[in-house]
């Protein structure tokens, strides 16, 4: 993906942005890639199946926001016990939040005192979980390195949750890169890492999204989805952007799937994250449609993301119907749409889930179907 969104970006538009973020945090309860080249893995059979792996899409994507649900209504029943603390605090006089205190006692501890001090500020109690975690490592560690690595803590622990879970993110894409470079395990990488649509494996449209051989090509999509992530992840809540995110990547996945039989002449292995950035930035316009993009190559001809996504987007088109190879631009289309489709219609299928599991909560365990005697 070949675009650079300028420092510009990160100041987005104040409309529909802020009411979509405002919107996703305060839901309550009940409301309502690209193409690999030949040989780098080998079909297992010789027809391209459709059904099956739209079904397992199917089911993945609803597994998927159950699963980011329930962690969602997790979180916000944590925050509300917070917010009942507070309140308790305010008005009768008493303290009762308990994580101010334990963070207290955690850094109170004589060795993160002597890491980082007294008054050093942590966001919570993770981040002095953390620093205590650095301060007790064996002694053989340098002061020096364990200082690095609690001014690394403090500067992940200060980012936003959705900052966070973008690196997240960027970091498996990482790990995957690496892996790929690793002689051993490269019988693994071709069987479980590319997607070929003749293989009759489904679960390959997944892994294959955190997949990338090329240094190139993890790069621009490593920082496309860090340029546009963070404020959709900011936007929707961490565990909606997640549910999203694995959406874009199997759906864009699906959809070059589709399309492969059309050119059975030559199918090729595909991988790569760029259909679910495409998702990404596609939700970003919807979102900021005057945030500012820039290419790589040209970045003092900034314009803006309504401008361009559009045209990066009929590229694609033109590369599809031309049955260029260099890219999978039927998964870039397929990504992008996903993207504004979402925004536009789709948003409600959160609201859905995060209903349907905080109301099976809400009913509890089944009762006892008839009493003793």
């Amino acid at each position: 993906m070949r675009i650079r969104p300028v420092p510009a970006a990160r100041h987005y538009a104040q409309s529909r942005y802020d009411r979509f973020r405002q919107q996703q945090q305060q839901q309550q309860y009940g409301d309502g890639s690209e193409q690999e080249q030949p040989g780098y893995g080998s079909g297992g059979t010789r027809r391209v199946l459709l059904l099956r792996p739209t079904l397992w899409v199917l089911a993945f994507v609803a597994g998927t926001y159950c699963v980011c649900a329930s962690s969602f209504v997790d979180h916000q029943a944590k925050v509300q016990r917070r917010s009942w603390g507070i309140f308790d605090m305010v008005w009768s006089g008493s303290g009762t939040d308990d994580e101010a205190d334990r963070v207290w006692a955690l850094m109170s501890d004589a060795d993160v005192q002597r890491l980082v001090g007294r008054s050093h500020s942590v966001t919570g109690e993770s981040h002095a979980r953390m620093l205590r975690r650095i301060a007790r490592l064996p002694e053989w560690v340098s002061l020096e390195a364990k200082r690095t690595a609690a001014a690394f803590a403090d500067m992940w622990y200060r980012q936003s949750r959705g900052a966070r879970c973008v690196y997240t993110i960027a970091g498996l894409n990482a790990v995957v890169f690496g892996m790929w470079h690793v002689p051993r395990l490269l019988p693994l990488m071709m069987r479980s890492f590319l997607h070929h649509p003749r293989s009759g494996l489904s679960y390959t449209l997944l892994t294959s999204t955190f997949s990338h051989r090329e240094l190139m090509h993890f790069a621009f999509n490593t920082l496309a989805l860090v340029s546009f992530g963070a404020p959709v992840a900011d936007a929707m809540g961490v565990e909606h952007f997640t549910a999203f995110y694995l959406a874009a990547g199997v759906v864009s996945g699906l959809a070059s799937h589709h399309f492969a039989p059309l050119r059975a002449a030559l199918i090729l292995p595909t991988l790569g994250a760029s259909g679910a950035v495409y998702g990404v930035v596609g939700a970003m316009m919807m979102l900021s449609p005057n945030s500012q993009m820039a290419i790589v190559f040209l970045p003092f001809l900034p314009f803006t993301i309504s401008q361009g996504f559009p045209a990066l987007m009929a590229y694609d088109l033109v590369g599809a119907v031309l049955g260029w190879r260099t890219m999978n631009h039927i998964a870039h289309l397929g990504g992008g749409l996903f993207g504004i489709a979402y925004l536009q219609w789709g948003t409600s299928l959160w609201s859905h889930a995060v209903g349907a599991v905080a109301g099976l909560r809400s009913r509890g365990p089944p009762a006892a179907h008839a009493a003793l005697g």
